[in-house]
């Protein structure tokens, strides 16, 4: 009889020191904030998405010992591209109308992550997006990196709903760039 109240002290001493495994599934949908500034175009621009990333983003372990692998659920290609093309019309711009050939903005996914590292009880998290860009216009072409990170701190593991969110805004902050470099605007306006 006095073996059953043992036997469950070290079953839960087992369950806490094995710690808490579980899996994020979210979406990347980044949002865009531009202003219209009235802008043509005259010729057709055609945006490309592209990316060698998997829909791995990475993984939590917290100072508790609990784990997380995150997941993207949607196919982030398209929704990077809608989000540009929805911004270039937010801007004013007509991207399936003009003459050819088109303005070619080719935009390569290349980091798409969320790391931790654990400091004496907390989690610090850094979350990472990435997108390389050329642009072929008017005879000319142009490259340009943009990125955003953030850093976050946690003492127990983080809800999905934030880390979607922050993973979302930082895809967003990236997304803004390539639509706010005056460089873009420049090839891409009449």
């Amino acid at each position: 009889m006095q073996c059953k109240p043992l036997l469950l002290a070290l079953s839960l001493s087992t369950l806490l020191l094995a710690g808490c495994s579980t899996t994020h599934y979210i979406s990347i949908t980044p949002k865009v904030d531009v202003k219209n500034s009235g802008l043509t175009n005259d010729r057709v621009i055609d945006v490309s998405t592209s990316t060698k990333l998997t829909n791995a983003i990475g993984s939590i372990k917290t100072g508790i010992n609990e784990r997380a692998d995150i997941f993207t659920t949607n196919d982030i290609n398209q929704s990077v591209k809608e989000s540009v093309l929805k911004g270039l019309r937010e801007l004013g711009f007509t991207p399936d109308q003009g003459v050819m050939p088109p303005a070619d903005l080719q935009i390569d996914i290349t980091k798409m992550s969320y790391t931790t590292k654990v400091e004496t009880l907390k989690t610090v998290a850094t979350l990472e997006f990435e997108l390389k860009t050329t642009l072929s216009a008017k005879g000319q072409t142009y490259k340009a990196n943009y990125g955003s990170q953030k850093v976050r701190e946690y003492g127990t593991m983080p809800y999905q709903q934030a880390i979607q969110d922050d993973m979302n805004e930082l895809a967003s902050q990236t997304v803004n760039r390539l639509l706010g470099d005056p460089n873009v605007i420049a090839l891409l306006k009449q």
